[in-house]
């Protein structure tokens, strides 16, 4: 650890031992540390120095901090220490769903929805504070994979308390590629269909995979990692999750939460008709099969009834042809030779 990338080191170095780095942001480092009294892991959120004055970096760790303190819910890290530049949060082991999705590639569709439903319950909770809270920032490296497979979220830095009435936000926070439309300012105020929005780009992208896991890692079985299919129920849910105007969009994380309760009979359903039009299909190739089995021997009579019409009256204009080319060749007469030449072709021909 470089030591520029901590300002007053002194304040927490006592108590904490910096272990490694787990990830950097515009202004922000955050480590993975060790709490010397507890014994405990800890993750230590540094604001980097020079990016913010003294003032707005003090301002910044007093309000994440704030807003973090007032949180309770078991997805969401505690806050253990507050320091001038930095503060202390309890440590959630795991993955990030970014490194999750590079390492493994896309998720089966009923396992995104799972960790989805998890997601859910979490932003619900944030959105049912008597202050609702819009966490702003929802994408794979801010959810934590952790090793028993549930998920929390991590890094509040871009949440903000709802404020009826306010026309706009202060600032406007998100990443691109997951931010929703009214997050890039003249729109209004966020409120929680702005978390619905992000919510839908990241589960989209949880069954894309990453872009490094679908053109360049392989999987553990050499084979290339490519995005899942996803079905045309849980898709037509994510489109109305990713409307550009957001009162297209789903009123609530609840509301999304039932439509994927309700899509998987939706999937059973079509499956059963598509089942149902396949044997239709194959039934009737079945009889077409069998009627032509049914009437083989008729058709086979038929044909040889007409042949012992036909044959004989064929053999009888050969017979008169070849009659009249030795009369024609006898009477030297070339021209007659052509024509009956051209008769007898005609005849086999039929």
């Amino acid at each position: 650890m470089k030591r520029n990338e901590l300002t007053n080191e002194s304040l927490y170095r006592d108590r904490y031992r910096i272990l490694r780095k787990l990830g950097e942001g515009g202004s922000s480092v955050v480590y993975m540390g060790h709490d010397k009294e507890t014994g405990k892991a800890v993750t230590v959120k540094v604001l980097k120095e020079g990016v913010l004055s003294l003032g707005d970096t003090k301002k910044a760790v007093e309000e994440e901090t704030a807003l973090l303190q007032k949180l309770d819910h078991p997805a969401i890290p505690k806050v253990v220490a507050v320091y001038e530049n930095a503060f202390v949060l309890e440590h959630v082991h795991g993955n990030s769903m970014e490194k999750v999705l590079k390492a493994k590639g896309a998720l089966p569709e009923k396992t995104a929805v799972q960790m989805g439903k998890e997601i859910l319950k979490v932003l619900s909770y944030l959105h049912g504070l008597k202050s609702p809270v819009i966490y702003r920032d929802l994408k794979p490296a801010n959810i934590i994979v952790k090793p028993d497979g549930h998920v929390a979220l991590i890094d509040f830095g871009a949440a903000r308390e709802y404020s009826p009435g306010v026309g706009a936000d202060t600032l406007n926070l998100g990443t691109c590629g997951f931010a929703a439309p009214e997050q890039y300012g003249s729109l209004g105020q966020t409120d929680v269909r702005t978390d619905i929005y992000c919510f839908g780009r990241t589960m989209l992208q949880m069954m894309a995979g990453s872009e490094k896991a679908g053109s360049k890692s392989r999987g553990k079985a050499g084979r290339p990692v490519t995005a899942r299919p996803v079905s045309p129920e849980l898709k037509k849910i994510l489109e109305k999750c990713t409307r550009p105007d957001r009162d297209d969009r789903f009123g609530s994380c609840r509301e999304i939460d039932r439509a994927l309760a309700r899509y998987p009979r939706a999937v059973a359903i079509r499956r059963l008709l598509m089942g149902a039009k396949a044997a239709i299909i194959a039934a009737v190739l079945a009889l077409g099969v069998t009627a032509a089995v049914n009437h083989y021997d008729t058709v086979r009579s038929y044909a040889a009834e007409d042949a012992r019409q036909r044959i004989p009256a064929v053999k009888e204009r050969l017979g008169n042809a070849g009659i009249r080319i030795r009369n024609a060749i006898n009477d030297r007469d070339i021209n007659a030779v052509n024509k009956d030449y051209i008769d007898v072709r005609s005849e086999f021909e039929k």
